[in-house]
């Protein structure tokens, strides 16, 4: 797990004043990898890494690798859970390599099989690999997009990092202007999909991605892995019964769990009240991975505290649970660290930041999250909702012509509800709009209404937003499609961009044993029946534990794990809202006007917290980083 920035150069134009800016970007990601830092330059090319060992701690394993040839080099930002199987199966004629280093198969892997080495590879990763005599450059992310890749194409150059903290450091003098469109996808989806990001021109490597830039700025582009191939891969021999489902969904559970308990330093659990994290551990157990360090945050406030039933699966399963508290007055003192770290706005965040910074504390650098667990065992309510509402939208847009849904939605610009329902009866897809009304924060049209005058706007913005929603037609159901949904759009472009960025502010490795692929096709391709069953919560899930959990944890009803913020909005921060939202400086993004009645909506009970928040962490990170 680490950090990297890079620029390759058209011309042999390396200055003096350019080494010194990638000096700058080194030190700006260094939280990424406190234990060493590399740095390779040719006449046309730079590269520096920063490092936090993980797998094989001696200098062997630094970075940036050479192959042997002395034609290749790469940069790594992550783990490859299964590099000792791969040094086995395909390079035991390569003496030269070093097999107690996951960078080291990686780049073998790549000289063997070009970008092909992608089928192979078992982990979260994004890399980037030089051919030094072709002058190339091959970028590559991880199936789920655990791990980040921005970059950018100048005349004459082609810049690349893990953070665009990293690039403003390597690029000072470029501009760095918030792109309007971004900042609209921000605000009604709670975060902003790759491969955009909240800057003009700077793109995030798709997940699933690779991308080759020729000598000349020629790119090619493609994909390697997607859900739908998945679940074709393993519909070849379609199980029949939930008997058989549960069976080979333990296998596939204990397979995912192991492999990421592959480190050279110590694991540790985040371990909350619910199902996924409490399962993790009960998988950990039936493993023999005793005496697991978990790691529990709580809050003085009663109905968000968690803590009883994290500890019942603690003692259930023999690990030692630590108890770290959060309160308003912490949350509030933490906040400039908060968005100072944040690479882009983001509307979340905050938990991981929190359990990150008591984990290293703690001083374990590898810590277990059960982030995913809902997206792929169906825990979120609006799975189950989505097929009534999607053949309600169906109905309306038969019965609704799409010009009279705008005409409501310019007329009412200030009702979030009604906009929000309005949003339904406009053309596409029933259970892509029945999702955008379950899961995003507010409508395309209060978005757009709140955003300044004189803003430039895309004129088909549907079409933008519709976009970060990739096609899910190949799903057998709208439960399926739910979950396809939450999982190329929420989790990919916010919870698990927020995990990297938090946990390695803190120089912590998150590791999520559910974003298995293996198991993620072989649970997508199960029939609808085997993961939805009457009064069942997860019921796959945790009828594949060979350990059940504690009565206590599996009778306990939905809840995300959330901070009490609307309370400590209301309580604690209005002076902090105005001051830093309602202000003059933001002028050139908002309308205030519209933003105060907003604010005053949200005292008075009539909007929820979140939609305000959205607003208040642009204008800290905007205060933080401009």
């Amino acid at each position: 797990m680490c950090g990297f920035i890079g620029v390759r150069y058209t011309d042999n134009k390396i200055s003096s004043e350019e080494n010194d800016h990638l000096k700058t970007a080194l030190s700006a990601i260094r939280h990424r990898g406190p234990d060493a830092n590399g740095i390779f330059q040719t006449s046309w090319l730079s590269l520096a890494h920063a490092r936090l060992a993980i797998i094989d701690l001696t200098s062997a394993a630094q970075q940036p690798m050479h192959d042997d040839s002395g034609r290749y080099v790469i940069v790594f930002n992550g783990e490859i859970y299964n590099y000792q199987e791969l040094a086995k199966l395909y390079l035991t004629d390569d003496n030269k390599i070093n097999r107690c280093s996951d960078t080291s198969v990686l780049l073998a892997m790549y000289k063997r099989f070009g970008r092909k080495c992608l089928y192979y590879l078992d982990g979260m990763f994004a890399f980037v690999v030089v051919d030094l005599q072709e002058r190339t450059l091959f970028f590559a992310r991880d199936r789920f997009g655990e791990k980040p890749l921005y970059f950018l194409q100048l005349p004459g150059l082609v810049a690349f990092a893990s953070e665009i903290t990293a690039l403003q450091s390597l690029l000072p003098d470029y501009s760095w202007e918030i792109d309007p469109v971004s900042l609209a996808i921000y605000h009604i989806v709670g975060s902003i999909p790759a491969p955009r990001t909240i800057y003009k021109n700077i793109h995030a490597l798709r997940p699933a991605n690779w991308l080759e830039f020729d000598l000349d700025g020629g790119i090619r582009e493609g994909n390697y892995w997607s859900l739908e191939q998945a679940i074709s891969k393993h519909n070849t021999n379609p199980i029949e019964s939930y008997e058989d489902a549960i069976k080979e969904c333990r296998h596939h559970l204990l397979q995912a769990v192991q492999s990421r308990m592959v480190s050279d330093v110590p694991v540790g659990i985040f371990l909350s009240g619910g199902l996924d994290s409490g399962s993790i551990l009960s998988l950990l157990h039936a493993q023999g991975f005793s005496s697991m360090s978990a790691l529990c945050i709580d809050f003085q406030e009663e109905r968000f505290s968690e803590y009883r039933l994290a500890e019942a699966s603690a003692r259930a399963f023999g690990a030692k649970l630590h108890r770290r508290v959060i309160t308003a007055e912490s949350f509030i003192k933490h906040l400039d660290r908060f968005f100072a770290g944040s690479d882009q706005p983001t509307t979340d965040g905050f938990n991981t930041y929190f359990v990150s910074m008591h984990a290293k504390e703690m001083g374990i650098k590898v810590w277990l999250s059960g982030v995913a667990g809902d997206e792929l065992f169906g825990g979120y309510p609006s799975f189950h909702r989505i097929g009534r509402l999607q053949r309600i939208i169906r109905l309306l847009q038969l019965l609704l012509p799409n010009t009279l849904a705008g005409t409501w939605a310019r007329h009412f610009p200030n009702s979030l509800k009604l906009s929000r329902c309005i949003h339904m009866c406009i053309n596409g897809d029933p259970v892509k709009r029945a999702y955008q009304l379950l899961r995003n924060p507010m409508a395309k049209s209060n978005a757009i209404n709140v955003l300044a005058p004189g803003l430039e706007m895309c004129k088909d913005l549907t079409s933008i937003l519709d976009g970060c929603y990739p096609s899910t037609n190949y799903c057998r159901d709208y439960f399926q499609r739910a979950s396809a949904m939450e999982t190329s759009v929420y989790m990919a472009s916010q919870l698990l961009r927020d995990i990297d960025n938090f946990s390695m502010a803190h120089s912590i490795e998150a590791r999520a044993p559910f974003l298995d692929h293996n198991l993620f096709g072989f649970v997508f391709s199960l029939p609808n029946r085997f993961k939805v069953r009457k009064g069942a919560k997860k019921n796959l899930l945790t009828s594949a534990l060979s350990h059940p959990l504690p009565d206590i944890v599996l009778g306990q009803p939905k809840r995300g794990f959330t901070f009490p913020i609307e309370t400590w909005l209301k309580e604690h921060m209005v002076s902090s809202f105005r001051d830093h939202v309602l202000n003059d400086r933001n002028k050139d993004y908002w309308d205030l006007v519209a933003l105060e009645n907003m604010w005053k909506a949200h005292q008075n009970g009539k909007l929820h917290w979140s939609i305000l928040w959205g607003y208040y962490a642009f204008a800290r990170w905007m205060e933080t980083r401009h």
